[in-house]
């Protein structure tokens, strides 16, 4: 078996690092003879510092936090940010209530109500509930048609049944329908009655009762409709329009409506951006900035070697064309905002502010992700001396070490 050969290492190259270390320490500054020496003061200014860096970063990033909320705010993809609401107002918000989501446009729109969707529903007549029943004795059915469906019902009928007891029968056979009925007594002063109703709405909700053995439906009137199913009636813009629903779509299902009220009178619906959701929030991100932009200034000692000015750069890159909207970046750095050059920019050119502040806002999580993203060790040196080959230059902990080795003479085991 043959064996790799192993290289010597001169005895130079191997000390000859720490000789150069203790001749830059000789030259740098004056070695006294150490009789005895305590790492403690050492060690008590390397955890304070660990300290300071760790809650400048604490605090840093609960701004990035409050700073990375408020833009998200303005993200167009995000269905529920304030970029994406509308505001709706109606003339008769009792008749109909409307919602719009973001594609819907902005504008006036008429409104009038024909006629609402209403499901079909019949009752039976009214009895005291300890009268005798109508219903003779013996089996009984009938049968459900809705449209092309038909669905068959049987109970048993006793002689000594009251009318309570015939209604609750039919009650509880109706109840298994897969064809979407309600069967509900209700009373009528001191008598009672069954209500059979379709649970949806609209024409096609129609159906009938009929006897098929016995006389149930007969004797108690279930084929007399008490209301007709029919279809919502309604003109948007003055186009008809028809709905089995009284909740209706338009717009490509932009605006949702609730019909609520016929009438006579036209109501208007006016849709656009919601200012003032749109204006709490763009001071949200004003001031999340502005809190953060100090921060930095304040904390500058610590946190320059990251070059968190990033955020200022954006800031002032978007003020041109911000600007326009009441945005103005101070000579100071931070941001102010002019509430009613905003309000009257944002009114006549609403997809340019949004265009632009989604720019902005994207830069800003970004460049927070960007950060947050890097380790905690990056925060403790500057870019030039992570790249030096002298250690005496870098704020690193090993470059403390060999700063304090360089004050006292000592030579540090860097393994230990």
């Amino acid at each position: 078996m043959k064996l790799d050969r192993v290289s010597h290492i001169p005895y130079s190259q191997r000390v000859g690092r720490y000789h150069f270390q203790m001749v830059q320490a000789k030259l740098g500054a004056p070695v006294e003879p150490i009789f005895g020496y305590s790492l403690q003061p050492y060690y008590t200014r390397q955890q304070q510092w660990m300290a300071d860096l760790s809650d400048s970063l604490s605090r840093l990033y609960r701004f990035f936090a409050d700073l990375d909320n408020a833009a998200r705010e303005f993200d167009p993809s995000r269905p529920n940010s304030a970029i994406n609401q509308r505001a709706v107002a109606s003339s008769a918000p009792e008749a109909a209530a409307v919602q719009a989501d973001s594609q819907a446009a902005s504008g006036t729109h008429r409104l009038r109500i024909v006629s609402l969707a209403s499901g079909q529903s019949h009752t039976s007549k009214a009895l005291p509930g300890d009268a005798p029943t109508v219903v003779l004795e013996g089996p009984q059915q009938f049968v459900l048609r809705m449209g092309e469906q038909e669905e068959l019902f049987s109970y048993d009928s006793q002689a000594s049944d009251s009318h309570a007891d015939s209604l609750r029968s039919i009650a509880e056979a109706l109840r298994g329908s897969s064809l979407g009925l309600d069967a509900r007594i209700v009373s009528e002063g001191q008598s009672i009655a069954l209500t059979v109703s379709s649970r949806q709405s609209g024409a096609a909700a129609a159906f009938e009762l009929r006897d098929v053995t016995g006389n149930t439906v007969r004797s108690l009137g279930l084929d007399r409709v008490t209301q007709k199913a029919s279809d919502a009636v309604y003109l948007w813009d003055g186009v008809q329009h028809t709905s089995p629903s009284n909740r209706v779509t338009l717009s490509d299902g932009a605006v949702q409506l609730s019909l609520r009220q016929a009438g006579e009178n036209e109501i208007a619906i006016t849709i656009s951006p919601d200012m003032e959701q749109l204006l709490r929030h763009t001071r949200t991100l004003v001031n999340g900035y502005n809190r953060l932009h100090a921060f930095l200034a304040e904390q500058s000692p610590v946190l320059a070697t990251q070059k968190l000015d990033t955020f200022t750069r954006m800031a002032q890159a978007s003020g041109g064309t911000l600007g326009n909207y009441g945005l103005r970046v101070q000579s100071d750095g931070q941001i102010a905002l002019d509430e009613s050059a905003w309000r009257a920019a944002v009114s006549a050119n609403f997809s340019g502010f949004a265009k632009e502040m989604a720019g902005l806002s994207r830069s800003f999580r970004e460049e927070v992700i960007r950060v947050q993203s890097k380790p905690f060790a990056s925060f403790s040196r500057s870019y030039e001396a992570a790249t030096s080959a002298n250690p005496y230059e870098q704020t690193t902990a090993s470059g403390m070490q060999f700063r304090f080795a360089a004050r006292t003479g000592l030579f540090f085991n860097q393994l230990w």
